[in-house]
């Protein structure tokens, strides 16, 4: 056998080895679907955008935490609107509002991204402040990708400057996806004392290298009854679901 013709046999073997171990990944990290969607979906009550929407959605296993949440808030009847903070590009807020269209839902976002230096303070250097870009975003765009009806409010601004008029306001459910240690404590310390009971906020990136999400709410459990559960998401998110008065 010529040198040629070996270097070939070697080089299928590789490229096979390499397509049979990632195969074999994929198939071994299969995220399962829950068996209550599965149902749903065979009874044809998901909506269209939802089905979509979970195709497209990389963290299937947030999406399942969304679903399942958002299917309790409207079975419990669970009086409040919604609300994000930290929106970015709108996905997970597309999500929340196409769950349940008919409650008014406020994203807060600033569609500036984070200074530098901020990022560097927040997060003792486990993320390079180049590789987070949060500024390539806009209310217009995320207006857009939404869709939807008119129940959606986009406040721009820092918060919770922004939410200085909604002091009077109870919630159902909030998303705080804000990534820094004061935005998120200000996320809690504002939407805590006006949550239903029985409604739910779910916190992103508590078990990930944005130390300054855990902080603010390891800080902000001493304070309350309530503790907070941890998802297996891609990012650990937490979720508090607040007591109920009898």
């Amino acid at each position: 056998m010529s040198l040629f013709l070996l270097l070939n046999l070697i080089i299928i073997n590789i490229v096979i080895w390499l397509a049979l171990s990632y195969f074999w990944s994929h198939w071994n990290y299969k995220v399962f679907k829950p068996y209550n969607w599965l149902e749903a979906k065979k009874k044809n009550t998901i909506p269209k955008e939802i089905l979509k929407l979970e195709r497209s959605f990389k963290d299937r296993n947030r999406f399942y935490s969304l679903w399942f949440e958002l299917q309790r808030i409207e079975q419990t009847k669970t009086e409040g609107s919604l609300a994000e903070v930290g929106v970015f590009k709108g996905e997970t807020a597309k999500i929340i509002h196409h769950l349940l269209p008919h409650k008014k839902i406020f994203l807060f976002d600033s569609f500036e991204g984070f200074p530098k230096q901020v990022i560097r303070e927040d997060c003792d250097g486990n993320v390079r402040p180049q590789t987070v870009n949060f500024e390539s975003t806009s209310k217009q765009q995320v207006k857009k990708h939404i869709g939807g009806n008119n129940n959606i409010e986009i406040r721009e601004g820092v918060f919770p400057d922004t939410a200085k008029d909604l002091t009077e306001e109870t919630f159902a459910f909030v998303h705080l996806d804000a990534d820094l240690y004061q935005s998120t404590l200000d996320g809690l310390n504002f939407f805590y004392p006006r949550l239903s009971p029985g409604g739910s906020i779910l916190v992103h990136d508590y078990n990930h290298n944005w130390e300054g999400v855990k902080n603010a709410i390891d800080e902000f459990e001493e304070t309350i009854p309530e503790q907070f559960t941890h998802l297996t998401d891609m990012y650990g998110s937490v979720m508090l679901i607040k007591n109920k008065i009898f």
